[in-house]
């Protein structure tokens, strides 16, 4: 008679171990959340912070602002100098001295506080990132409105007017031009132009940049908090974007020296680019955005004070609401007591809706036929004005 060795029972017990492991991963595959479709499904504004940096500090740092219902998007625009609380020192200093390229939660969180908006996504490209991917896309176009020929720290930067093709180099080079004295109204525009021009290619190359051989590519150059299924529909949500009808919008406050650093404080402590990321949520709600009334009034800002510099700031406020500019000038007279909104074309609406940001209860109508016919209407500042409302 011969004996049988029992079998051994830790191979029974490694071979269930291996399944339930098995069964495990395979539930969380298939049941993981795409936290983009999610937050669509919610059906309200999405904020996605889109930085450029050069793995140091940000180059461009915009956020994204897309309703899914609409499909409206709107870009703001945030200087690396505007200004920050930092807690942890209880002191002030620019927002790009807590940014780190490896953890960009303090970062993401102290943009959210400046915006008074959540900011649940973000995307970031390393500068070699951005070159890469600007060069995928086959180049971006973007409109240069002056020739540029410009030597800043031994570097030389030359690009031709009107619209231009740039390849990953040039594109990145567009992006670290920073040339010494240039207002940051205009760099943002500068900044607008890029990120516009990359989300239209990002969006003319959708279909091939989810395609199974590209995607594991590009998801590599998309640095985000996100999985891949969330990225893959982020891309295709981005598709759904019209950059020509982006809403543009930036921050704008006064720059002063601090500790010998060049700092923007936000302009009523940082309560304009709150009141404008809600007007830009209530905007972007609608169905076209073009219509909306502020988008197509153009104004004239004329200080009737002897106030230097009233009329130029406040219309950057107005500029920060969507309203045109156009003109900026004194009035013929600088001792107006009380601010006026003048409705220049007959659009009773138009001056009410420009009123009503100032709260200005003086509105009247004066339609001259030899009126520049660019302006619609007329805002005469008085001493009344404090920089931001009439006061009562």
């Amino acid at each position: 008679m011969v004996l049988r060795k029992p079998e051994n029972p830790y191979w029974f017990f490694a071979l269930i171990v291996i399944l339930v492991a098995f069964l495990v991963v395979w539930a969380v595959l298939s049941l993981r959340i795409d936290l983009f479709t999610e937050a669509i499904k919610e059906g309200v504004t999405i904020s996605i912070l889109i930085v450029i940096d050069d793995r140091n500090k940000p180059l461009i740092s915009e956020v994204l602002y897309y309703h899914p219902k609409t499909q409206n998007a709107a870009l703001t625009a945030i200087p690396i100098e505007t200004g920050t609380l930092l807690l942890a020192v209880d002191k002030i200093d620019r927002l790009e001295s807590i940014y780190n390229s490896d953890n960009l939660e303090p970062y993401r969180d102290a943009v959210e506080t400046l915006l008074g908006y959540p900011v649940s996504f973000v995307i970031r490209f390393d500068s070699d990132n951005f070159e890469r991917l600007v060069d995928h896309l086959g180049g971006i176009d973007v409109f240069i409105p002056n020739a540029i020929d410009d030597t800043v720290d031994g570097v030389r930067y030359l690009f031709p007017p009107g619209s231009v093709k740039l390849d990953g180099s040039k594109a990145l080079s567009y992006v670290e031009y920073k040339p010494t004295g240039e207002p940051i109204t205009e760099r943002m525009e500068r900044e607008h132009r890029v990120v516009k021009s990359l989300l239209r290619s990002i969006s003319d190359s959708g279909n091939r940049l989810l395609s199974s051989e590209v995607f594991p590519y590009i998801r590599d150059i998309f640095n985000s908090n996100l999985d891949d299924r969330s990225l893959s529909t982020l891309i295709e949500t981005l598709t759904a974007i019209d950059s020509k009808s982006l809403v543009l919008q930036g921050i704008i406050g006064d720059q002063r020296t601090l500790q010998g650093k060049n700092i923007l404080f936000p302009f009523y402590d940082g309560n304009l680019i709150k009141e404008t990321v809600q007007k830009i949520n209530k905007t972007l709600a609608k169905i076209d955005v073009l219509d909306d009334d502020a988008l197509s009034i153009n104004v004239e800002i004329l200080n009737g004070t002897n106030l230097s510099g009233l009329a130029s700031r406040t219309a950057q406020l107005y500029k920060s609401f969507g309203f045109k500019i156009a003109a900026i000038a004194n009035a013929e007279l600088n001792d107006y007591s009380r601010t006026i909104v003048l409705d220049r074309k007959g659009n009773p609406e138009a001056a009410k809706k420009v009123a009503e940001l100032i709260r200005c209860d003086q509105i009247h109508s004066q339609i001259d036929e030899n009126r520049d016919e660019t302006v619609d209407v007329t805002v005469i500042l008085g001493r009344d004005f404090d920089g931001r409302y009439v006061k009562k």
